[in-house]
């Protein structure tokens, strides 16, 4: 099991920029997203969260809120730390923070190809395919 801490960070904190970085390597260098779909309104005042594993910074994720559910987005683990566990590991640890604060539910807009990696955290498929950014999505949810 990887050993990982998370940091959580506002869009004004001098390491956002540690976060930037994250986004435009995985979304735009490896997927194709233009830069300027990377950032959006909802970065001011989200939650935002750089995992690392102790040495390296290994992804980031954040997390928007709409009442007693919060929406996990833009979550990105670096290719060299990919199918390590980090990014599970961040999800059950984020999941019981969000439960402590009187969350009910997760939900997530999960690139297709990689929905199966959210089913192995416990998020449910719900509802049709739909195109984001020219990519394919599906909704998903997790009850906390």
């Amino acid at each position: 099991m990887s050993n990982i801490h998370l940091l959580k960070l506002s869009f004004n904190d001098n390491d956002f920029s540690i976060i930037m970085h994250i986004r435009k390597t995985v979304f735009t260098n490896e997927i194709g997203v233009s830069e300027s779909e990377l950032f959006d309104e909802y970065d001011e005042y989200c939650d935002h969260f750089i995992i690392f594993d102790g040495k390296n910074v290994v992804g980031s994720v954040r997390f928007v809120s709409f009442g007693k559910t919060i929406k996990l987005e833009r979550m990105a683990i670096l290719q060299e730390f990919r199918r390590k566990n980090y990014g599970k590991n961040a999800i059950l640890q984020l999941r019981e923070f969000y439960n402590s604060l009187g969350y009910a539910q997760i939900f997530l807009d999960s690139i297709y190809s990689v929905r199966g990696f959210y089913k192995k955290c416990g998020f449910l498929e719900q509802g049709e395919i739909f195109q984001r950014v020219g990519i394919k999505h599906v909704r998903m949810s997790l009850s906390l």
